[in-house]
């Protein structure tokens, strides 16, 4: 018996197939408040019938000197049907989105995880992940 899937109302089957986390670092002075960009890349997904977010979060970076953390990156989950087709997509959406240098899509294949690093241009892809 295979995954079971329901079709959704926008025509995109959902169940979660497969999984990819955006990780996109927080830089000083610019400003998600209202954290369009996640809105913007549930969109894309929607749109292609590939998936969808399932949620997001803020992440915090080292300890200062201070034993303070700052938040270091917003983190956002995604239920994707393909991964390839899904970092090919995300690839030219965060771009587009205007993401800082930096941003990482993490996914599995097989048993193995890795990360595609955006570095503009281009994307540094496929890097293995500890």
């Amino acid at each position: 018996m295979g995954p079971q899937t329901d079709s959704s109302s926008d025509g995109t089957a959902y169940g979660r197939r497969e999984f990819l986390v955006v990780k996109i670092p927080v830089v000083e002075n610019v400003d998600d408040r209202w954290h369009q960009r996640e809105e913007r890349i549930d969109e894309a997904l929607r749109a292609r019938g590939l998936g969808s977010v399932l949620g997001w979060g803020d992440s915090l970076g080292e300890p200062t000197s201070r034993g303070r953390r700052r938040v270091a990156f917003t983190r956002v989950d995604i239920d994707i049907s393909d991964i390839a087709a899904g970092r090919t997509l995300l690839q030219s959406a965060l771009a587009a989105i205007g993401v800082p240098p930096g941003t990482e899509i993490h996914y599995s294949i097989g048993r193995v995880r890795y990360a595609d690093i955006y570095a503009p241009p281009e994307w540094l892809l496929e890097r293995p992940q500890d």
